[in-house]
C-alpha cells in the first residue's frame, strides 16, 4: 500500500477532500482556497465519498484544471495539480500547502475547512486569519531589495521561466515579453522594485546584495569529515543554477556502482544515488532553507558512504524529523521561490517530496533517507551502496529475532510483537523497538492507533 493509498483509507479530514468529478473546476476551487486558508491538505478527484476510485476520463486535462483554479483565486496561490494511480484507476491529485498570504479569496468568498466539510468562513474567522497574518506581511522574501535592478537580472532565466511555463501549463503570464511584468507576475516585483526572491531567482549575481544565498559544497575522502578534502565549491547565481552546479557536484564527486541490469549481459554503470532524490532533496533545501539572516546557508557535503545537505531552515511549530517519512501538508517557508521551482518544473509535487524520496531510494536497494533537525537548522543525508546502514541503535536480541524470522512484505502488530518476541519489555520499549526499526528502513509502519501494523521492507538485513 502506497502513502498516498494509505491516506485514503484513513478517510476525509481537516486536511484531506474527496471529490467524484475531477473536470468540475468550479467545485474544486472552494476546497482549495480553504485548503490553502488552513494548514494544507490534499483534494483528491475522480473518487466516491469513500474514497474508493471511479478513474478519470481522456478529456481530463490537469494544466487546464490547474489554470482554471489558479485563475480563480486571489492572492497568486501555490499548489499543484497531477494524475497519479490509485488501486489501478487514474485520479486527480491536488497538492495544496498552507498559505502564507491569507485570507485567499474566490468570487469574493473565503472558505475554512471545519473537520471534513468546507464551510464559508464568518466575521471570527476573518478576524482570527488577519490577526495570524500580520508576521508573515514582511517575510523576507517580499521585501524589496533596493539596490538590485533590471540589469542585474538574468535575461535568459528569465525566458527559460516564461518557455517552461507555457510548455508545462503550469502558468499564463499577462505579457510575456516584459521582464517586468514576468516578474511581477510571479509577485517578485511591487511598486517599482524588485523582491529579494526575484534575487534568488533570477539575480545573476544574488550574493554581492545577500552573501547567505551561496552554497558551500565539500566531497570528502573518507567518511568522516576532516580538514582535508578532494574538492570544494562556492555554488552563486541563479537557484536554478545553483541548483544544476549542485547535482554536477555530487556525480563527479560520488562512486559508481556496477550492475547487471534485467534482461542484459553488459555491465552498466549508475549513479550512487537516485537522481529524482538527489534533484528532490536539494530543490527542498532552497526552497526551504531561512534567507533572512546572513549567517544562515546551505551546505553540500559528500562522503564516500552518503552525502548530507543541510539547510538553516526550521520545520513548521509542533513538527519532528519522524513527520517527513510519511504524508504530511506542506507549508513553504518561501512560497515565492517555490512557486518559481514548480513553474520551472523543479519542483513537481508540492508536499509528498519527502515520501517520493522514500521510494525512489527503496527502489533503487539502497537505505531510505533520514532527516535531523536541531536548532541550527535541518540535515538531510542520502545513503548509497556502500552504506552498511542507516543509523540505528544496536539492536536488541528481541529486535534481532523479529527480523530472523520477518520475511518481506510480511505484517507485525505491536500486540503480537509483544507477545512473541517482547514480553520482557513493556508497551513503551517495545514501541521504541519498532519505530528503530522503521527509522532503519527495516520496518515500515502502515496505519495509525490499533490499526497500525508494521510491513517489513525489502531491505536486507545481516546479524
Amino acid at each position: 500500500m502506497t502513502p498516498l493509498e494509505r491516506q485514503i483509507k484513513a478517510g476525509e479530514s481537516k486536511d484531506l477532500v474527496f471529490s467524484s468529478d475531477p473536470n468540475d473546476a468550479a467545485s474544486l476551487i472552494p476546497h482549495v482556497v480553504a485548503l490553502l486558508n488552513g494548514g494544507g491538505g490534499t483534494v483528491i478527484a475522480g473518487v466516491d465519498d469513500r474514497g474508493q476510485p471511479l478513474g478519470i476520463s481522456q478529456a481530463t486535462n490537469a494544466a487546464r484544471i490547474e489554470q482554471e483554479i489558479r485563475a480563480a483565486i486571489s492572492p497568486m496561490a501555490l499548489f499543484s495539480v497531477a494524475p497519479e494511480i490509485v488501486g489501478g484507476e487514474e485520479v486527480l491529485i491536488i497538492e495544496v500547502p498552507g498559505g502564507r498570504d491569507a485570507p485567499f479569496v474566490t468570487e469574493g468568498k473565503v472558505y475554512l475547512r471545519r473537520g471534513a466539510r468546507t464551510v464559508t468562513a464568518t466575521g471570527e474567522d476573518l478576524q482570527r486569519i488577519f490577526q495570524q497574518r500580520t508576521p508573515e506581511t514582511v517575510r523576507w522574501e517580499r521585501r524589496p531589495s533596493p539596490t538590485l535592478d533590471i540589469d542585474d537580472l538574468n535575461h535568459e532565466q528569465i525566458e527559460i521561466t516564461v518557455h517552461t511555463a507555457i510548455a508545462e501549463g503550469r502558468f499564463q503570464f499577462r505579457h510575456s515579453e516584459s521582464p517586468e511584468a514576468v516578474l511581477s507576475d510571479l509577485g517578485m516585483a511591487h511598486q517599482g522594485l524588485f523582491t529579494n526572491a526575484a534575487d534568488v531567482c533570477f539575480g545573476r549575481t544574488p550574493a554581492i546584495r545577500n552573501p547567505q544565498v551561496r552554497m558551500r559544497a565539500f566531497a570528502y575522502a573518507s567518511d568522516k569529515q576532516g580538514d582535508e578534502y578532494l574538492d570544494q565549491a562556492d555554488l552563486n547565481g541563479p537557484v536554478t543554477i545553483v541548483l544544476a552546479s549542485a547535482v554536477a557536484f555530487i556525480e563527479r564527486n560520488s562512486p559508481m556502482a556496477a550492475m547487471f541490469l534485467p534482461g542484459s549481459i553488459e555491465r552498466t554503470n549508475i549513479g550512487s544515488y537516485p537522481r529524482s532524490a538527489i534533484r528532490e532533496g536539494l530543490v527542498n533545501a532552497l526552497a526551504h532553507r531561512d534567507y533572512s539572516a546572513f549567517s544562515s546557508g546551505a551546505t553540500l557535503q559528500v562522503y564516500p558512504d552518503r552525502l548530507e545537505i543541510w539547510n538553516s531552515g526550521k520545520l513548521p511549530q509542533g513538527w519532528t524529523a519522524d513527520k517527513l517519512r510519511h504524508n504530511h501538508p506542506s507549508l513553504p517557508p518561501n512560497p515565492d521561490i517555490a512557486q518559481f521551482l514548480y513553474v520551472r518544473n523543479l519542483m513537481e509535487r508540492i508536499g509528498r517530496g519527502t515520501t517520493k524520496m522514500i521510494a525512489a531510494c527503496r527502489e533503487a536497494g539502497i537505505p531510505a533517507p533520514t532527516w535531523k533537525t536541531d536548532a541550527d537548522g535541518i540535515t538531510l543525508t542520502l545513503y548509497n551502496l556502500r552504506s552498511p546502514a542507516a543509523p540505528v541503535s544496536r539492536l536488541a536480541s528481541r529486535q534481532e529475532d523479529l527480523l530472523r524470522v520477518m520475511k518481506p512484505g510480511e505484517e507485525i502488530r505491536l500486540r503480537e510483537y509483544l507477545e512473541k518476541f517482547a514480553s520482557e519489555v513493556g508497551d513503551r520499549q517495545a514501541r521504541r523497538d519498532l519505530k528503530e526499526l522503521e527509522m532503519a528502513d527495516l520496518l515500515r509502519l502502515e496505519g495509525k492507533g490499533p490499526s497500525a501494523l508494521y510491513v517489513r521492507t525489502q531491505r536486507p538485513w545481516n546479524p
